[in-house]
C-alpha cells in the first residue's frame, strides 16, 4: 500500500518530443477555431439571410448599441471642446426628434426623413474645425450627403444603413498603433469588406442551393417574409432585382461583424491601450455593465418576439442616436495626426478631473491628497494651453 507522504505520479506521462510536435498549441488553435466560426455563420447568413438577421438584430441590436455608446464616448467625450459637444448634442436631438415625429406620424414620413437627414448634415458640419484635412473630410461629406438627401432621401438613408455597419473600420484603425495596422487592418478589411463582397456576388448562394442547403424564408420569431425587410438593405432601385437577397445578405454579414466588433473587439482593444479611459456619462464598469446590457438585451428580445416591426420601429430611435453621432467622430478618428492613446486634456477633461478628484479626496486617505490635486492642476494647466493654440 502507498504511503501517504509518497508523491503520486502524473496521470498522464509527457510526450516525447516528436510526438509534442504533432500537438496544436493553444496559440494556433485559436485562430483555426475563429476562422471556422467565421465561415461557419458566413455560410448560415447566406442559406438564411431572414433567420439570422432578425435573430442577430432582435438579440445583439440593443447590446450593440450600448456597447458602441459606451465605447465612442469613453475615447473620445473628454477630448472634445464644450463648443462642440454642445452643437453635436443639439443637432443629434434634431434628428431623433425627426425620426420619432415621423415615426409617431406627427409629421410626413418623407418630410420627417428629410428633416433628420438634414441634421445629420449639420453633425458632419460640426467637426469641421481644428487641422485642414479634418475640415476637408467634413466639409466633403457634409456636401456629399446634402446634395444625396435632396435628390434622393429614401436611397441616401438605406446607404448610410449600410455604411453605417462599416464603421468600426475607423475605430479600429483609430485604436491600434501604427506599427500594427499593416497586421490588423487586412484582417479588419477581409471581414468587413471582403466577406460581403463575395455574398454579394451570388456565388456562395448557388454553391449552397447546388448542395440543398437554402432556407431563405426561415423565421424563427415571426419577423416576417424575406421580402419585407429587402429595403433595410437594398437600395429601391435594386429591390426588384436578381441580387436584392445577395446585396441583402452581404450586409448581413457586415452587420454580425460590426456587433462583434463594438460588443467584443472595440472594449477590449481600448481596455488594452487606455485602460483608465472615462467619458462624460459615467458608465458601470465591467461586470456591472455587462449584467446591465444583459438585461436590457433580454427585455428587447422579448419585445421583438411580441412584434417585431413595432419593436424594430422603437428599436431606430435608440440606434439613430449612436449611429449618427459617429458620423463627426470618425470624421476626427480618421483625421487624428497622434496616437489618442496620448492626447492633450479638453476643457470638458479639465472640469471633470477637479471634479474626480474631489469626489476621491473625500473618500482617500490624507498622504494622497497633495498627489491628486498636482494631477488635477496639471490637467487644467494642459487643457488651458490646448484650448490657446
Amino acid at each position: 500500500m502507498r504511503s501517504a507522504r509518497e508523491p503520486v505520479p502524473d496521470v498522464v506521462a509527457p510526450l516525447p518530443d516528436g510526438a509534442a510536435r504533432l500537438v496544436p498549441h493553444a496559440g494556433s488553435i485559436a485562430p483555426i477555431f475563429l476562422i471556422a466560426l467565421t465561415g461557419g455563420l458566413t455560410a448560415l447568413i447566406v442559406a438564411a439571410p431572414l433567420m439570422v438577421y432578425s435573430v442577430t438584430l432582435a438579440t445583439f441590436g440593443a447590446a450593440h448599441v450600448l456597447s458602441e455608446l459606451r465605447y465612442v464616448d469613453r475615447r473620445f467625450g473628454r477630448r472634445l471642446p464644450v463648443r462642440q459637444i454642445v452643437l453635436m448634442a443639439l443637432f443629434l436631438a434634431g434628428a431623433v426628434a425627426a425620426r420619432a415625429s415621423g415615426l409617431f406620424g406627427l409629421v410626413d414620413p418623407a418630410k420627417a426623413l428629410m428633416l433628420e437627414l438634414s441634421c445629420v448634415v449639420a453633425l458632419a458640419l460640426s467637426a469641421a474645425a481644428g487641422g485642414v484635412a479634418q475640415r476637408a473630410l467634413a466639409l466633403a461629406i457634409a456636401g456629399g450627403l446634402g446634395l444625396a438627401t435632396a435628390f434622393a432621401p429614401f436611397d441616401t438613408a438605406v446607404s448610410l444603413s449600410i455604411l453605417h455597419n462599416l464603421t468600426p473600420l475607423a475605430l479600429i484603425w483609430e485604436i491600434t498603433p501604427a506599427p500594427a495596422r499593416r497586421r490588423v487592418m487586412p484582417l479588419a478589411l477581409l471581414a468587413f469588406l471582403g466577406l460581403p463582397l463575395l455574398v454579394a456576388s451570388g456565388l456562395p448562394r448557388l454553391a449552397l442551393q447546388a448542395a440543398g442547403l437554402s432556407g431563405p424564408g426561415l423565421d424563427p420569431i415571426g419577423a416576417g417574409t424575406l421580402e419585407d425587410h429587402l429595403y433595410v438593405y437594398v437600395p429601391r432601385p435594386l429591390l426588384g432585382g436578381a441580387s436584392a437577397v445577395d446585396l441583402f445578405s452581404a450586409s448581413v454579414v457586415a452587420q454580425c461583424a460590426h456587433y462583434a466588433a463594438v460588443i467584443l473587439v472595440l472594449p477590449m482593444l481600448l481596455a488594452r491601450r487606455d485602460p483608465q479611459a472615462r467619458g462624460l456619462v459615467p458608465w458601470p464598469r465591467g461586470g456591472v455593465f455587462a449584467l446591465m446590457v444583459a438585461g436590457v438585451s433580454a427585455f428587447v428580445l422579448y419585445r421583438f418576439t411580441t412584434g417585431f416591426v413595432p419593436a424594430r420601429a422603437l428599436y431606430s430611435l435608440a440606434a439613430s442616436v449612436h449611429a449618427w453621432i459617429e458620423i463627426p467622430l470618425i470624421i476626427i478618428a480618421l483625421t487624428a495626426r497622434s496616437q489618442a492613446t496620448i492626447s492633450m486634456p479638453s476643457a470638458p477633461e479639465a472640469t471633470l478631473a477637479a471634479s474626480d478628484t474631489a469626489k476621491a479626496c473625500r473618500a482617500a486617505s490624507p498622504p494622497a491628497h497633495p498627489m491628486m490635486a498636482a494631477s488635477t492642476t496639471t490637467t487644467t494647466a494642459s487643457a488651458a494651453s490646448t484650448t490657446a493654440t
